[in-house]
Order: structure tokens, then C-alpha cells, then sequence
């Protein structure tokens, strides 16, 4: 058992580095990134990774178009990611790719619906004509379409209904319910430059693509969006806050829309782009020419959790902030982690079981189970005590609560030691008193074990009342075994044995 001793104010915690970077939030350490075996001699980006593990990415091919000798086409290919993150079973997608540019996709959750991008030469009026003294041109636009799989096979491509000649979407990413395209576009009502939208999707009918508004969108390019299943957008921009070229940002949805920039290892000094995740998986990709040209990098999220802890008057609701705070986690080797002062938030490592124990002089013991996390996240726990009730003091007799020990054995309960911390503090208030403590058991086991092990228990309780600071000549005891039942049944109920299992307190002197 590991024991971290906790007392409660206001330092942070964490392998997450957090930092503003010309006025955005910065959020370090947030991913891990490897390279990864999609990557060639040519360009590879746009990787998106399915819940059936296949991955669609984006590469440069070798066949030069006609038109202009100068530029590779894209095209979009198919891999399989296996479990130790190697890949493997590349090939070209058929069915979706062009003589033109084509990619990068998205595909619905069921995996039977493709988004992707590819020029407009193939479209009816999807390009204009420029003549040069030496040529004319074809001058074209990138569009989005619409593909489906039957039997494993892509058919049925079409065009999506606002296509523009005048403008340019791409870089599509479709929700998990499959009912909002995200894309970027230069299209007219944007801030400047390209900017992220989305337009509604029901059955087959198309809502009018709405601008995600100067939160997110500058005068800068906003691009490569793509939206998680819990509802979280990623995007890269070149705006001003970023580390130079394109940076990966994030917005929550579900939460105040706060643009974070996610930092370091994903974002450099170059262009770091098609941010990818799958939430199920907690994996995705990451498409980045810090070495060169445009390679894919494969990203695995680091999980996170974080607890903020407060302690409060169950009665009244007041924060109690000297309160002492324990801290466990099981282990194969148990050993001291660290010994923190002063804390009320703490990281938590997502594989393990923690509990929770409060204590503060005056009130009962509370404790909580934090149990292991999938997703990690903040927890926000408030663990309440209870005033602790004074004893009552007879002519006699201090009576408190019963005295609980773990079974068959003298340890005494935290629950306990609650009760017996109250009795401590009468022997303070009442310097001259003296006690004695009368331990006795139920009417199960034979008369000579009781009578033992009520005198162990008798003596647990003097020795735990005199490591309170009483003096050990204030307080003695005495095991009574079965010898004075309160009850004298012959077949006592589990009731019946309850009341006969007992410690008395008899004032010796006051």
C-alpha cells in the first residue's frame, strides 16, 4: 500500500506543462508521436484512422498530369494499423481516386460513408478557362464528394451541393453521428484567407454552411479540421499565436469555447497538420514537414486525471482547510511515493485505484474511492465530516458509540478510533479523571478464548487512548470475555450478540 500525507491548499501537480504563448493557452505533453510506416520517398498526409482499423491517407503518385508537368497527383490510400502500431496491407483506393488531385477523406462510423476532396476537372462547369500567350489553362477548384461502400467496393461518388467555382472546400471530417461536415473553405463570409465551417446533414439533403465564427477562424488560414466523438475540434492555423508555420489547436465543445494550442511534441517550428484522433482507440495521426516533406506521424493520447479535493462541514457546508488528507494506491511494492504539503489538486495515474481518507480533530473520520479512468479528466470531489457528538458523561460512565474491532482480533476500526478520540478529549477536558475500560465479547467460542481475546482488546484501547497523550496511570483495563452478558440469551440473534459485544468506561475517579 502506497501513502501519500496530504495537507490541503492550492499548488499544482502535473507532467503537463501549461503556459500562455503570446496570449493562447499552451497544453504540453498531451500526446505521444512516432513515425510511422505510411511514409515513402513521396508526400504522405490526412491520415484517419476507422474503428475497424483501417487507415485512409493521402499520398503523391507518380503519374504526372497532362495539364501540368510541374505537380504530382493525389491519391488516396488504404492501410491497416496493427495492434503494436505498424502498418501494413498499403494500397491505392479504387473506386475514389482521379487522374486529378484526390484526398484527404473522411469516412462515417460505420465505415460505409467517404467525405473527400478532389479537384473539379471531373465536374460539369468545375473550372474556368485562362489563356496564356503560350496555352490555355484549365483552371480549377477543389471540391468535396460523397462515396459509398457496398460489398467493399466505393461507388456512387457525388458531388456535394455547394461547390463553388469561385471558391475552394476541402479537408473534410464528418461527426460521429454522421449529421455535420466540418471542412475548410475560402468561400465569401469568412475572416480572411481559409476558415473552418460546417454544413448540417439529414438523409441526403444538405443544411447551408455555416462560418464557425472569429473564435476560432482570424484573418489567418484555419484548416484541416476534425472533430472527435466526444466533441472536441482540431484544427491547424498560422495565426500569430502559434510556433511558427501551421500549429494544431483544440476546442471543446462541450466546455466554454477556449482555443487551446496543443503544444509540444505535436506542434514545432514547422507545419504540423491533419490532427487526426480516435477517441475509442486513443490513437490518431499527425501530418508534420519538420523533417522535410510532408510525413505522417502515428499519436497516441497520454491519459490524464486529475482530482481537486475539498473537505467541508457536512452540516453546514463550510471548507474545512486544515484537514488532514491520506492518499492510497495499491501496489505490487508498497513504499512511500512522496510526502506533499499543502494540496488540493493532484495528478492520478489513470491504471490505478485510489482511496481517499479525511480526518480532522473534532469530527469522524470520511474517506472516497476514486476508481480507475478510461478517459482520464478533472474530478471534483468534496469529502464531508461529521461533527463528531460529545460522549455522555454519567456519575459512572463515559458512554460512547460502540467500540468496533476488525473480527477475531483487537485491531481497532478507524470508526472506532473516532469514538475513542472523543473519550480522549473528556480526559483532557477532565484532567483528574482516571478510567477503567471493561472489554466484553458475544456468547460465541469457547469462555477461555473470550475471555482472552477480550483482554487483548482491552488492552488495544488503553494503549490507543495513551498514544493520545494520556498518561498511562489515568487509564487501565480489563477483558470480561462472555462473563457479564447484558443479554442473557441462550441463542442469541446477531442483534442480541451485538449488545453483549461491548467496551464500558467506568469513571474510577473524577
Amino acid at each position: 500500500m502506497k501513502y501519500i500525507y496530504i495537507i490541503l491548499s492550492y499548488i499544482f501537480i502535473s507532467n503537463a506543462i501549461t503556459a500562455q504563448h503570446k496570449g493562447t493557452m499552451v497544453i504540453d505533453n498531451l500526446f505521444t508521436l512516432t513515425k510511422t510506416d505510411l511514409n515513402s520517398e513521396n508526400t504522405e498526409f490526412g491520415a484517419v484512422l476507422t474503428n475497424d482499423n483501417l487507415v485512409y491517407f493521402t499520398r503523391t503518385n507518380n503519374n504526372l498530369k497532362a495539364e501540368d508537368k510541374n505537380e504530382s497527383d493525389l491519391d488516396i490510400y488504404q492501410a491497416k494499423l496493427n495492434s503494436d502500431n505498424s502498418i501494413t496491407d498499403i494500397k491505392t483506393l479504387d473506386g475514389i481516386n482521379t487522374k486529378w488531385h484526390d484526398g484527404p477523406s473522411t469516412v462515417t462510423t460505420d465505415g460505409n460513408t467517404m467525405y473527400f476532396a478532389s479537384e473539379s476537372f471531373n465536374v460539369k462547369k468545375g473550372f474556368e478557362k485562362e489563356k496564356t500567350p503560350a496555352k490555355i489553362y484549365k483552371k480549377g477548384k477543389i471540391y468535396l464528394f460523397k462515396a459509398s461502400k457496398t460489398d467493399n467496393k466505393w461507388s456512387n461518388i457525388t458531388p456535394l451541393p455547394f461547390n463553388q467555382i469561385n471558391y475552394s472546400v476541402r479537408n473534410p471530417s464528418i461527426s460521429e453521428d454522421g449529421k455535420t461536415l466540418y471542412f475548410s473553405s475560402n468561400m465569401p463570409g469568412g475572416f480572411g484567407g481559409e476558415d473552418i465551417w460546417k454544413v448540417s446533414i439529414s438523409q441526403n439533403s444538405y443544411g447551408k454552411p455555416e462560418n464557425l465564427g472569429a473564435t476560432i477562424n482570424s484573418n489567418n488560414d484555419e484548416s484541416f479540421p476534425f472533430i472527435t466523438s466526444k466533441n472536441v475540434l482540431y484544427f491547424s492555423s498560422n495565426k500569430e499565436a502559434g510556433f511558427g508555420g501551421l500549429d494544431v489547436y483544440k476546442v471543446d465543445f462541450n466546455k466554454a469555447h477556449k482555443i487551446i494550442n496543443v503544444g509540444a511534441p505535436i506542434n514545432s517550428e514547422k507545419d504540423d497538420f491533419s490532427f487526426t484522433l480516435n477517441d475509442t482507440k486513443k490513437t490518431g495521426f499527425l501530418s508534420s514537414n519538420r523533417e522535410g516533406s510532408d510525413d505522417i506521424y502515428i499519436i497516441n493520447e497520454i491519459c490524464r486525471l486529475y482530482a481537486n479535493i475539498t473537505v467541508s462541514d457536512k452540516e453546514t457546508g463550510v471548507l474545512i482547510t486544515d484537514a488532514q488528507l491520506n492518499l492510497t494506491e495499491n501496489t505490487s511494492a508498497p513504499k512511500n511515493i512522496s510526502s506533499l504539503e499543502e494540496v488540493t489538486r493532484i495528478k492520478l495515474e489513470c491504471e490505478q485505484q485510489y482511496g481517499l481518507f479525511a480526518s480532522k480533530v473534532g469530527y469522524e473520520n470520511n474517506s472516497h474511492v476514486i476508481e480507475k479512468s478510461v478517459d482520464g479528466g478533472e474530478l471534483n470531489i468534496n469529502i464531508k465530516l461529521q461533527l463528531i457528538a460529545k460522549p455522555i458523561i454519567t456519575e459512572t460512565e463515559v458512554i460512547l458509540n460502540p467500540i468496533y474491532f476488525v473480527f477475531d482480533t483487537s485491531y481497532i476500526t478507524n470508526e472506532s478510533a473516532a469514538e475513542l478520540d472523543k473519550l480522549v478529549t473528556v480526559m483532557k477536558e477532565n484532567p483528574s479523571m482516571n478510567i477503567f475500560v471493561k472489554s466484553h465479547t458475544d456468547n460465541y467460542g469457547s469462555a477461555s478464548y473470550n475471555l482472552i481475546l477480550s483482554n487483548k482488546r482491552a488492552n488495544s484501547t488503553v494503549n490507543y487512548i495513551t498514544s493520545k497523550g494520556i498518561a498511562v496511570d489515568r487509564i487501565n483495563g480489563k477483558g470480561f470475555g462472555k462473563s457479564e452478558p447484558k443479554n442473557s440469551c441462550k441463542k442469541c440473534t446477531l442483534e442480541q450478540n451485538s449488545i453483549n459485544r461491548r467496551s464500558e468506561f467506568i469513571i474510577a475517579t473524577k
